[in-house]
């Protein structure tokens, strides 16, 4: 069994719970799975179904306590047993919960989150300062700062000037809102965790545990390990898709990069190419259908439209994103001469792979039919998820044996009671906001600001987003900012979904940019480089990753928001000029070879002007693109021996 508790483990942020605790670690997120599975299925095994509330406030109590028990108050606190504080915070974020649950009655007629006796409103201050503290944990000191000052602004919001002003709220019934208002820690984001997202990382867990990670690794290979550069486009493909399952940059850089990135460095890359190509890919994950995350799921809430919607939004420039990284890297092993690996050579063909893991290309059919044609978006992951476990039964390489059964359960309470960790608190920010009654002042005020003017707007809003990502999760920024920034774009023209996106891919590129590159950084360190260099190259990578989110913000067609014939006509300008600034940036270019500064500059240029989307820019770009090329091959024919054949 001690090898069973190591197993979770990632890094030094986490401790392990000692042998005692075994039964804790697999009951609460064993009861959490059986309390989703009747309530989303609708099972009366006793004659009735909870109420939403009462299973909000069990997913809460099974996972919130997880936190205290796996990450550590600091780094000097002991990891190989739990101090006596750590225990007090397990039980009270597990009985507070549950205390309201018991007086849930009473709770809903008596109005509780109005008016609330004071036994009612002292455990609402517990659970909020344990929120705090758990948050400060799995999410650091800063995002921690933020989440407590939005949390008291109604306490001290007769001090804030101007239209920031707000009356005053005592502590107390503050308190008692955040615990039992349905705007705050029972907010939106517990409720879309609870009902959604709480699946499908079962589905992940459960797809680690019957091999994807292999198959992915497996496939990639097969599809991309013989060209030059293979191991790196390779950590590109399996970064993504995990990345997709996951959510989580920097977990899926530990993950795949252990494996990835000493392979790539094998293969003769930079160590701080390997961290940077790593920290790029996992980091596009978040954006990849069909999964995305948990991220989605609040973005098609806060539309009021399907996941379908969204996911199918996200499609084009998931594309171009991992399009561009693949041809930034091709071009950078062109240009450095490099050779095919010979790693590939004992890698099955393509077919073998494929029959040898029926098990997760069923399970991921099931999926998509399920969430694109039946709509079935909180059944559909635990469906998929049976038939993984089942079909992998038929192996013995896929097989769930117990003791990888007990790994799993142990990795979904410890991911899980992180996430809550992380969600809980955004809740916190949401109900201040509007018992303040600024959240639906603040975007008015944003219109006024700038005067209408909708490139201001976006450059706000693409400062901010990386501003708070410096210390804050993409999902904390996203959440922010789609209630502050998102309805000012809207006010001023942009597309709904273009401009939840926009924020959404800012708050993720704040993970790979200096001075913070929190997911470059923990590359970097997988793969012994320098930090600072890993993160400025992961700048330079994603160069035209920068200016995707502009582009779509202003051409919703790119998203597929417009009419086929706009999409159809923007789509293939797009990805030319994203590989056109690749090979510029890495300068070389297909069919031509290295290239000089100049014409590097020429070509971003026509880059630029291409993926900018209209008649004028396309017929600009492609008009210096032809221009190049023409005067390449003149060049070259003027340096050929006239005597020679010109070849």
């Amino acid at each position: 069994m001690d090898s069973v508790q190591e197993a979770p483990s990632l890094g030094s942020k986490y401790r392990c719970p000692p042998k005692g605790w075994v039964v804790v670690t697999l009951a609460l997120p064993g009861l959490a799975i059986l309390m989703a599975l009747l309530q989303l299925f609708n099972w009366r095994p006793f004659g009735f179904v909870l109420l939403e509330t009462v299973y909000f406030y069990f997913v809460v109590a099974a996972f919130l306590p997880l936190c205290f028990l796996w990450i550590p108050a600091s780094r000097q606190s002991p990891k190989d047993r739990i101090p006596w504080y750590d225990v007090s915070f397990f039980l009270l974020s597990l009985v507070i919960p549950l205390y309201y649950v018991y007086h849930i009655t009473e709770v809903l007629a008596g109005a509780w989150e109005i008016s609330a006796p004071l036994e009612a409103a002292i455990p609402g201050a517990i659970l909020w300062l344990l929120v705090l503290e758990a948050g400060r944990r799995a999410a650091g000191p800063i995002f921690c700062g933020i989440i407590a000052f939005f949390s008291f602004y109604p306490v001290f919001g007769s001090y804030m000037p101007g239209i920031l002003w707000a009356p005053n709220v005592s502590f107390l019934p503050l308190a008692t809102f955040h615990a039992v208002g349905e705007e705050s820690l029972m907010g939106m984001p517990m409720r879309v965790f609870a009902r959604i997202v709480l699946g499908f990382m079962v589905f992940a867990i459960v797809l680690q545990a019957v091999g994807a990670g292999k198959f992915f690794n497996d496939m990639a290979m097969a599809l991309v390990g013989k060209t030059r550069a293979g191991v790196a486009k390779v950590a590109i493909i399996s970064s993504a898709f995990f990345g997709s399952i996951s959510g989580a940059s920097m977990a899926n850089v530990l993950v795949t990069g252990a494996f990835t990135i000493p392979a790539m460095k094998r293969e003769g890359l930079a160590p701080h190419l390997a961290g940077a190509v790593e920290a790029i890919a996992s980091t596009g994950g978040i954006l990849m259908p069909p999964v995305m995350g948990a991220t989605a799921f609040l973005m098609a809430e806060f539309l009021g439209v399907s996941y379908r919607e969204v996911a199918i939004a996200a499609v084009v420039p998931s594309i171009l994103y991992y399009l561009s990284l693949f041809a930034h890297i091709d071009a950078h092993a062109a240009r450095q001469g490099l050779k095919p690996s010979s790693i590939v050579v004992e890698v099955p063909p393509v077919w073998r792979i494929l029959v040898g893991n029926l098990h997760i290309i069923i399970s991921f059919i099931v999926l998509i039919l399920l969430i694109f044609f039946l709509s079935l978006i909180s059944q559909a992951p635990w469906i998929a998820a049976v038939l993984a476990i089942g079909f992998g039964m038929f192996r013995k390489e896929t097989r769930l044996t117990l003791k990888r059964f007990i790994i799993s359960v142990q990795d979904l309470g410890r991911i899980l009671g992180e996430l809550v960790a992380t969600l809980a608190p955004i809740g916190l920010i949401m109900g201040s906001l509007i018992v303040a009654g600024i959240a639906f002042n603040l975007p008015y005020l944003l219109v006024r600001m700038s005067g209408g003017n909708v490139y201001f707007l976006l450059m706000l809003g693409a400062v901010a987003a990386f501003i708070l990502g410096m210390g804050v999760p993409i999902l904390a920024v996203y959440i922010f900012l789609a209630i502050v920034l998102a309805p000012a774009l809207v006010q001023v023209g942009i597309n709904a979904m273009a401009a939840h996106l926009f924020v959404l891919y800012w708050a993720m590129l704040a993970c790979i940019t200096p001075p913070v590159a929190v997911t470059a950084i923990v590359a970097a360190s997988v793969a012994e480089a320098s930090p600072m260099k890993t993160a400025l190259y992961s700048m330079r990578l994603a160069l035209s990753k920068y200016i995707l989110p502009f582009i779509f913000v202003l051409s919703p067609a790119l998203i597929l928001q417009g009419t086929v014939t706009d999409s159809l006509t923007i789509i293939p300008s797009t990805i030319v000029g994203f590989v056109v600034i690749s090979g510029a940036i890495e300068g070389y270019f297909w069919g031509i070879g290295r290239i000089t500064i100049t014409r590097r500059v020429l070509l971003l240029c026509a880059g630029l002007l291409l993926s900018w989307s209209s008649l004028g820019t396309d017929i600009c770009g492609l008009s210096i693109l032809v221009l190049f090329f023409i005067s390449h091959y003149l060049l070259r024919w003027r340096k050929t021996p006239k005597s020679l054949p010109y070849t």
